[in-house]
């Protein structure tokens, strides 16, 4: 189902990033992990990634500006932002930098799957309430 998609899971968080890579490697994606805004931009460099999964809040550079970037070097990639701090500005900004969707923490590996592949069910594919992101 997933056919080998490459997969930068960027989140400064090591044991999540760690479980997370795992699990998506279990899911058939080619999954691999880093820390930060740098590491994250050397890897895409290197080898540009079909999906990439993106904490906002990372130490030092914003996932913002992962987002943007990793836009700017190969804009077919789909970004999906994933975090623990949502706001409606932050949603509203990775969607215009490129993101293609936006999950608040916790999500699991399927929900991280269903919003790469676009499969939501559509009583999930709801916004969340606005006291759910805050």
């Amino acid at each position: 189902m997933t056919d080998g998609r490459s997969l930068l899971i960027v989140d400064d968080d090591t044991a999540f990033r760690e479980r997370l890579v795992r699990a998506m490697r279990d899911r058939g994606y080619e999954a691999a992990g880093v820390a930060d805004y740098p590491s994250a931009i050397d890897a895409a460099r290197e080898d540009s990634p079909e999906l990439a999964l993106v904490d906002l809040r990372l130490v030092g550079e914003s996932g913002l500006s992962v987002v943007r970037d990793l836009k700017a070097l190969d804009s077919s990639t789909v970004v999906v932002v994933l975090t623990g701090y949502g706001s409606i500005a932050t949603a509203v900004e990775s969607m215009k930098l490129g993101a293609a969707s936006y999950l608040t923490k916790p999500a699991n590996a399927d929900q991280i799957v269903a919003a790469f592949d676009g499969t939501q069910p559509a009583d999930e594919a709801q916004a969340p309430s606005l006291a759910r992101v805050e």
